[in-house]
């Protein structure tokens, strides 16, 4: 059945503030039979959760590298592009992604090249992509599989430390992701009904950096590779005492820049 009302999907893969993870090859599978081109923005999963893009049959996927491939500030950002649109020429060309061995030629006709390469607009950091080399070396040593088995774990363990000692009055924490393993990604969101902002405030105070997200969200994401359990249970304790202790009173409640 072809759906002529809709020519491209894209959906983010992980939902940036609950941390939902999306069914994408489900998702892929419902946009090929209707004809749809689909797409996803990664960006909260790429070095989290096992992708499939190829064999799933998503057209194109892109995504950053500072969050979970810790590639820090300023790091590259990633296209996938399905094989089967190789030959497609770009919408939006750069001098990037012509033919690699010919970038020099300064030939008048633009040739792309025959990858997502090919859809590269602008030379990337040099300065950045070194420092990602290692860290992506250090992601393919570890393997996905390893990092996704031990980024359940951590949250795993979050949301148990949230749910035994931190729900109740009055400390009135709650998680907003989803509990099933399929359904999260490597963050979890954790509400606070009324404090939540001046909480993220008080954490990093403490050198413990969330994401706060409107209106109630405490965004939490212990990174596979270097966080700890012993770290997981010291973020419970600090959401436990900066209650306990009404630390968050010392920060104002109008929001600044948002992280």
């Amino acid at each position: 059945m072809t759906d002529e009302t809709v020519s491209v999907a894209l959906f983010p893969s992980v939902l940036y503030r609950s941390g939902q993870l999306l069914d994408m090859e489900r998702l892929t599978k419902a946009a090929r039979e209707r004809g749809i081109f689909i797409g996803f923005d990664c960006a909260h999963s790429a070095g989290s959760v096992p992708h499939r893009l190829h064999d799933w049959g998503v057209d194109f996927a892109f995504w950053c590298s500072y969050k979970h491939l810790n590639g820090g500030p300023g790091s590259p950002a990633f296209l996938f592009l399905h094989r089967k649109h190789f030959e497609r020429e770009p919408g939006l060309a750069g001098w990037f992604g012509y033919v690699k061995e010919k970038q020099f030629d300064m030939n008048i006709t633009f040739e792309h090249a025959k990858s997502a390469g090919g859809w590269q607009m602008g030379t990337p950091c040099v300065l950045s992509a070194a420092t990602l080399e290692a860290a992506l070396d250090i992601q393919q040593e570890a393997t996905i599989e390893q990092i996704r088995e031990k980024s359940l774990k951590l949250t795993d363990f979050l949301i148990e430390l949230v749910d035994t000692f931190l729900s109740d009055e009055p400390y009135c924490y709650s998680i907003a992701t989803p509990r099933d393993h399929n359904r999260r990604g490597g963050h979890l969101a954790i509400e606070h009904p009324k404090e939540a902002w001046r909480i993220c405030c008080a954490l990093k105070a403490r050198n413990i950096i969330p994401d706060f997200r409107p209106p109630r969200i405490i965004r939490i994401a212990p990174v596979a590779l270097y966080n700890t359990f012993t770290e997981v249970w010291e973020v419970a304790k600090a959401l436990k005492e900066i209650i306990d202790h009404r630390e968050f009173e010392h920060f104002h409640k109008e929001r600044s820049m948002v992280s």
